[in-house]
């Protein structure tokens, strides 16, 4: 996937005023028409009591991702509903989240989203229903 530097200013704008994903690490890899990835450094913030990930942070890198890859066509949108399948714990490295657009309506989108681990095993995966706001 190409890099698309119409879309990757304005997200980085987007994603350093979204202070809860910023404080929380996620940080914008790629951004291209109807694709985007993010990705977070595991730290000892972002690890639950069994000292792997929270799923609450794979979640957030998930519907950041997903929302950058709905604005790709210019709209704005919030999450309406999410399901979503924990794969495998991590615990060390890097998470990378890859998202894609499914299916685009007129006022709705659906996205799919893989997030890997250091080693590019497959931990979580979500598809996003957006609404336009």
């Amino acid at each position: 996937m190409g890099q698309d530097n119409q879309y990757f200013e304005e997200e980085q704008r987007i994603l350093a005023a979204n202070t809860f994903a910023f404080r929380n690490g996620v940080r914008l890899l790629e951004v291209a028409k109807d694709h985007a990835s993010v990705y977070m450094e595991i730290t000892p913030d972002s690890l639950n009591y069994r000292e792997t990930v929270h799923g609450g942070a794979y979640f957030t890198l998930a519907d950041v991702c997903s929302s950058i890859v709905c604005r790709t066509d210019g709209k704005l949108y919030v999450t309406q509903q999410a399901s979503v399948q924990y794969v495998r714990p991590a615990a060390r490295g890097r998470l990378t989240a890859e998202g894609t657009v499914v299916h685009r309506g007129r006022t709705s989108c659906l996205t799919q989203v893989r997030i890997t681990d250091s080693r590019s095993r497959l931990v979580f995966m979500g598809t996003f229903l957006h609404r336009s706001i």
